[in-house]
């Protein structure tokens, strides 16, 4: 007995010596290597949670971009066969057939593809099925597995995808993501999944997108099962703002259909068009379509770039109308004055050149020179201003640098400075040679002819709101700068719808609406060489509507268009297309343009001077340009001693001009002589045409320079609206 009881105490010993040595090398010597097991036992661990990229929507709230979770799916086939041990009735065959059916009848995948999956050995092992499985899908695979009681699915977030409702339009600007799966960038070694905007609007707004991570604490148990404690932490993640474009999807439509048709009537290399409001900068529309992207994909397309912002060209004709606005700004020309149009030989050291038109003229008004777009005509009137006034306002107009659009991919153009033109170059740049410029550029210079004088800054993002729909940024329109005055403007304007009732562009006439704009057939250049390919043009055409109030500006650019066919002139290419999608806006069901034309169809007119003249007389005057008046009579019959409309100033004719009289004996000498003219000798044309139009005096400036005379002297008293001839040298 006593032997037994000493054997039952040794092996007690034993066993106990060996567990203690065994928990002794778990604890201490970490034999087993199970520290990190026991750290992540725990110790919680950090799940990342990937936020939603915020959406992109045009002016209207038409959803353009949005964003689509995906899942991996797996499934833990060792807990789907330990069920069925659990519950003998239950078949293992039974169950795959099932979650065969829930799956293929919610997602994309086939019956037999899900089945051959679970199916595959080693039968115990974890198997993958997709992980291309949207989160709306997951969400009723969850709830069938659930509802049918099925164990093993195990899902993890797999990457993000945009959704594009509209599939390919606006492709080049709304641009794309890349994504990025980086496992160093956690401590926890568990793989992040980032994505950031790689081009177009998604690369420009990638901040305001993007959103931030959230994360969660886990444990988990020997099972590999989470574990709900209640002192685990976690953070939401903060999803991506969404952007309110400018862009109107209509007009996007609109503007990218014609387009297309006119790529295959015109058979051009690209054609290129932008639709923006010229009141606020607002880029409406903006499409380039090349020839070698008709057949492709739209992700190809984001991933192109975006040609309106991009693509530089010669703007060839369309930049006459800069030139021409410095001559009635500085009344170096009435738009009634003849000028010589014939062949011009120009002559720069030893070399000579010769400026010649399409067409043989001889003689045209400075107002249809525009119209027809005469070369020597627009050379002779740049002379009268010369480079530096001509490059400063191409600066300010907008041209050889960006527009400060914020646009991904804009290009600046190319203005060389006037130290770096050569002889010939002032007459070139007048008709739109010798630089490049952007469709944006030249949409935005245009904007400021419809606007009265404001350059804009162009802008494509409107507001930016939270992921609860509150908007916390709004993006207002900005003028950048005023580059003339509203007189001019007007006159300009008369000017550029000559060219559509008569001139240059015609077939855009419509008899129902008044529009204004440019054409340009320009010559390539060839690159890296000195001047111009053969048969290879540049197609353009820019206009405006309607002209008293405008509300669109339109450019459009078709490169390399058909020269076989003569589709090269911008008169059988880009004018058409302009009149096509004119016709498409006004006809779309929202458009009130054609009610504005009828409800605000005015006639602009120069209120004439009757300052000093009697009220016979002044009644006289006015009755003969019909015009209506409103008299104030101060003191009983007398003169005119002030006017609303000032004298000269446009104003619509369905208006009231009021007049103010008074007794003669009131009546001051200063009333109507009270400015004084100012000291021009020793300036600069461009700081005396600045002082000149703050006192309304109308200069004609002949050479170019420093002024050094002038045919009023200084202090004199003047007139409302005199005019003084300076010459500069």
């Amino acid at each position: 007995m006593k032997s037994r009881l000493t054997i039952f105490i040794a092996i007690n010993s034993i066993v106990i010596v060996i567990w203690v040595i065994y928990l002794f090398s778990i604890q201490i010597l970490n034999a087993h290597d199970l520290k990190e097991t026991i750290y992540i036992r725990q110790n919680p661990s950090k799940k990342i949670i990937i936020p939603y990229r915020g959406n992109i929507y045009d002016r209207h709230g038409n959803l353009l971009v949005s964003s689509i979770k995906y899942y991996q799916i797996d499934l833990d086939r060792n807990s789907i066969i330990n069920y069925c041990k659990r519950n003998p009735e239950i078949k293992i065959r039974e169950i795959y057939a099932k979650i065969s059916n829930v799956i293929s009848e919610n997602s994309s995948l086939m019956k037999e593809q899900v089945s051959e999956k679970l199916n595959k050995k080693p039968v115990y092992s974890n198997i993958f099925i997709s992980e291309n499985i949207s989160e709306t899908q997951l969400l009723k695979i969850k709830n069938e597995f659930e509802k049918e009681k099925i164990p093993g699915l195990v899902h993890t977030f797999s990457k993000i995808r945009r959704f594009y409702p509209y599939d390919k339009l606006g492709a080049n600007f709304l641009g794309m993501i890349e994504e990025i799966k980086d496992e160093s960038l956690n401590s926890n070694k568990e793989m992040i999944y980032k994505v950031y905007g790689k081009n177009g609007i998604e690369a420009t707004f990638n901040e305001e997108l993007s959103g931030k991570f959230g994360w969660k604490e886990t444990i988990y148990d020997a099972n590999n099962k989470r574990v709900p404690l209640l002192f685990l932490k976690e953070k939401n993640p903060q999803n991506g703002n969404s952007l309110i474009l400018t862009i109107d999807k209509n007009l996007q439509e609109i503007l990218e259909e014609n387009l297309q048709n006119g790529l295959k009537d015109y058979k051009a290399k690209n054609a290129i068009g932008i639709i923006m409001q010229p009141s606020t900068g607002e880029v409406l529309a903006m499409a380039g379509i090349s020839k070698d992207n008709t057949n492709k994909s739209a992700s190809m397309l984001r991933a192109s770039v975006n040609l309106p912002v991009s693509f530089m060209f010669e703007p060839g004709s369309t930049l006459k109308p800069v030139t021409a606005l410095l001559a009635i700004e500085n009344n170096i020309y009435k738009p009634s004055d003849k000028i010589d149009c014939r062949n011009y030989k120009i002559t720069y050291e030893s070399e000579e050149r010769t400026i010649r038109d399409d067409h043989k003229y001889k003689f045209l008004s400075f107002k249809d020179i525009i119209a027809y777009s005469s070369n020597v005509g627009i050379s002779k009137i740049v002379e009268e201003i010369g480079s530096k006034v001509l490059y400063e306002r191409m600066i300010a107009s907008g041209f050889g640098h960006k527009t400060g659009s914020n646009i991904g991919g804009e290009t600046s153009g190319i203005l060389r400075k006037p130290k770096d033109w050569q002889g010939f170059s002032l007459h070139s740049i007048s008709f739109g040679q010798e630089i490049s410029v952007t469709a944006l550029q030249l949409a935005n210079a245009y904007c400021a002819f419809a606007n009265g004088g404001k350059v804009m800054q162009p802008y494509i993002l409107k507001k930016v709101k939270n992921e609860e729909g509150k908007i916390i940024k709004t993006f207002d329109p900005k003028v950048l700068r005023k580059i003339s005055d509203k007189r001019s403007i007007d006159t300009l304007k008369v000017f550029l719808k000559g060219v559509v009732d008569y001139g240059t562009a015609t077939g855009t006439k419509m008899s129902f609406l008044e529009i204004a704009g440019k054409t340009g057939t320009a010559e390539k250049s060839i690159r890296g060489k000195q001047g111009y390919a053969e048969e290879k043009y540049t197609s353009i055409f820019v206009g405006f509507f309607p002209v008293d109030e405008p509300q669109y500006v339109i450019v459009i650019v078709y490169d390399e268009a058909d020269y076989k066919s003569f589709s090269y002139y911008a008169t059988l290419s880009a004018v058409p297309t302009f009149k096509d999608i004119v016709i498409n806006i006004i006809n779309l069901p929202n458009s009130n343009t054609i009610a504005n034309v009828k409800e605000k169809n005015k006639e602009y007119i120069s209120a004439p001077n009757i300052i000093g003249m009697t009220k016979e007389k002044a009644l006289n005057v006015l009755n003969k340009k019909k015009i209506n008046f409103e008299l104030k009579e101060l003191k009983g019959n007398g003169i005119v001693v002030n006017q609303f409309p000032k004298p000269n100033t446009s104003f619509d004719k369905n208006e009231y001009l009021i007049v103010i009289l008074d007794k003669e004996e009131h009546f001051q000498e200063e009333n109507a002589f009270d400015y004084k003219m100012p000291n021009f000798i020793g300036l600069t044309l461009r700081k005396a045409i600045a002082k000149a139009n703050k006192k309304n005096i109308k200069l004609v400036v002949k050479g170019n320079g420093i002024i050094y005379s002038q045919s009023i002297p200084s202090e004199s008293k003047i007139k409302f609206g005199e005019i003084c001839k300076v010459t500069a040298k």
